[in-house]
């Protein structure tokens, strides 16, 4: 059998696929800036941080970073347009010191409430989004 003649004008090389959290974003900037390394996950680049040093019980059982004692930031968009939402766990005598700085940095809140039933400190959950640029210096 013959091979198939070579068909012209078609050497174009094969797209890489869509662009990802790594070539969207200035990681090593970010990462700096958080104090804690992301993950990549397609498009977005995402940071989630447990509670250090602190234990909520609910229901006779301990809440854990892994199930969702955490707080979380997700970048999406690229670095000079960025938008940003996350979730940040805390007690709620924390809860108007996070409103403040948030809203000091352009930050919206969405929703301010709790996730759990009878957990002892009480946690207080506070979704937030934001768009402008990913890294931006302090003033």
């Amino acid at each position: 059998m013959a091979a198939a003649p070579a068909q012209p004008g078609n050497n174009a090389t094969p797209s890489a696929g869509p662009p990802t959290g790594k070539e969207l974003f200035d990681i090593p900037a970010l990462d700096q800036l958080v104090g804690y390394q992301g993950v990549v996950n397609g498009p977005t680049y995402k940071y989630t941080v447990g509670r250090a040093g602190r234990q909520s019980i609910m229901m006779g059982t301990e809440m854990t970073a892994a199930i969702g004692l955490n707080s979380w930031a997700s970048f999406a968009g690229k670095q000079a347009d960025a938008h940003i939402a996350g979730d940040i766990a805390m007690l709620e005598s924390e809860v108007n010191a996070v409103i403040k700085m948030l809203r000091a940095h352009n930050l919206e809140v969405v929703a301010v409430h709790n996730h759990m039933l009878f957990d002892q400190p009480r946690m207080m959950f506070l979704h937030y989004y934001g768009r402008g640029p990913a890294a931006q210096p302090e003033k």
